[in-house]
């Protein structure tokens, strides 16, 4: 029985929350393909009646994130100690490793979008942002952005075309996912470089009290003026 079989025959509860728990899973290294895991619940979305592509596609995005987060909370927590322990050493091999510093080195933060992309690649690169001082909330932030990309692209393929969809993916899958993240790449920039900036306004001269005008001195009566020269 396939996965697409099995999510579809139980009802659109169990596909929503199937596919959240196995995308989760995939998080720790279990190796179950995501890609597989999209296009199996695309197509059991398309068979099983009521359900909605959208809840489908925000079950899976909100799985990929918490199942990315466990990796980096490793890395967080424990560093690069824990390749002492026998399974995160067969999964977290020198070799990928170092691929995943050297991308960090060359792109920083970026490498975790990158490495969303590349099977084989996102568990150390979840790992490695962690012990190289990526902040949680930069490294959700470029994880978004490519489960963004991945999951609702591929589901919607596999609703849409069905079993064809897999071959279709493999054959345009760099040019599909290309375009777009340029697109998501393009307006995250633009949104970014075009924020209002809060204006400095210039520091005001203050403005002087009011000057009173001088009142005139009333004349003098004659007759007290001749009065007061007398007396002197």
């Amino acid at each position: 029985q396939s996965l697409a079989e099995f999510l579809a025959q139980h009802g659109e509860l169990l596909l929503y929350f199937g596919t959240f728990a196995i995308l989760v899973i995939c998080g720790i290294g279990v190796p179950i393909p995501e890609e597989a895991t999209f296009l199996a619940a695309g197509y059991a979305a398309s068979k099983v009646q009521g359900s909605s592509i959208w809840i489908l596609c925000a079950a899976g995005v909100l799985g990929i994130l918490i199942g990315d987060s466990i990796p980096f909370y490793v890395g967080r927590r424990y560093g690069l100690g824990v390749l002492r322990h026998r399974f995160f050493a067969r999964i977290l091999t020198p070799e990928r490793i170092e691929r995943a510093q050297e991308y960090f080195r060359r792109h920083g933060a970026k490498t975790v979008f990158a490495g969303r992309f590349v099977a084989g690649l996102r568990m150390p690169t979840f790992f490695m942002s962690a012990t190289m001082g990526v902040r949680y909330t930069t490294f959700l932030f470029w994880d978004l952005m490519g489960a963004l990309i991945s999951c609702p692209t591929s589901i919607w393929l596999a609703y849409k075309f069905g079993p064809h969809a897999e071959e279709l993916l493999e054959r345009s899958k760099i040019y599909v996912f290309g375009a777009i993240g340029l697109i998501a790449i393009y307006i995250v920039y633009h949104v970014i470089s075009h924020r209002e900036k809060p204006s400095v306004l210039p520091a005001s001269t203050p403005t002087p009290p009011p000057t009173l005008a001088a009142s005139p001195t009333p004349p003098q009566d004659k007759t007290t003026a001749e009065r007061v020269e007398a007396q002197q």
